[in-house]
């Protein structure tokens, strides 16, 4: 016998080369079915998602922010990029959800992009953090919370360097925030 064969018990004659056919199917068919399985698992964790927040009234799902404090380290922070309605279409604005916060905010400029006047809107004098004191200027906001259009009562600060906040008027008391360390992102529920 040449090199091309071998004589195995059973006195079957096997081809060398058949081993490497046999491999390669072999490998493939690990491929095919580690590929199936793998978009198996994806697709059902979508659904699940899916299912977990069409049950649960999930109306937006955001990812917690890192934000590095110098002195206490990688903090997640709850903020999250929403659209606010303006006179020129959607404008993505960062908002933090302050659950101290009386009434949601926005820098005075938005009050011309949204249409409003402040010299005919009530002012008021707030105090922040440290007990400064500033005005603002109480108008309503639409934001796009996923696919639906809400609108909440908002103040215009004239206080510069401010964030925007979710506050309790309005926001708090009509959805649901939860805050999902585990898989660190927030989640808004009606």
């Amino acid at each position: 016998m040449g090199n091309a064969e071998q004589t195995y018990s059973y006195g079957r004659v096997i081809s060398q080369s058949s081993h490497g056919g046999i491999f390669k199917l072999f490998f493939l068919l690990f491929i095919v079915v580690g590929f199936t399985l793998a978009t198996a698992l994806t697709a059902s964790e979508f659904l699940a998602e899916r299912v977990y927040q069409a049950g649960g009234g999930v109306i937006l799902v955001a990812p917690l922010k890192k934000t590095s404090w110098q002195d206490l380290g990688v903090v997640p922070e709850p903020e999250v990029v929403l659209p606010v309605k303006t006179l020129g279409g959607y404008v993505d604005q960062p908002f933090l959800f302050d659950s101290g916060a009386v009434i949601s905010s926005l820098p005075r400029e938005f009050a011309e992009k949204t249409g409003q006047d402040l010299a005919f809107l009530p002012r008021s004098t707030f105090r922040g953090f440290g007990g400064t004191t500033s005005f603002a200027y109480r108008g309503e906001m639409n934001l796009l919370l996923g696919e639906k259009e809400a609108t909440f009562p908002v103040v215009f600060t004239e206080a510069m360097g401010t964030k925007s906040l979710l506050g309790r008027k309005g926001f708090w008391d009509q959805f649901s925030v939860y805050f999902n360390h585990k898989e660190k992102r927030l989640e808004i529920r009606e």
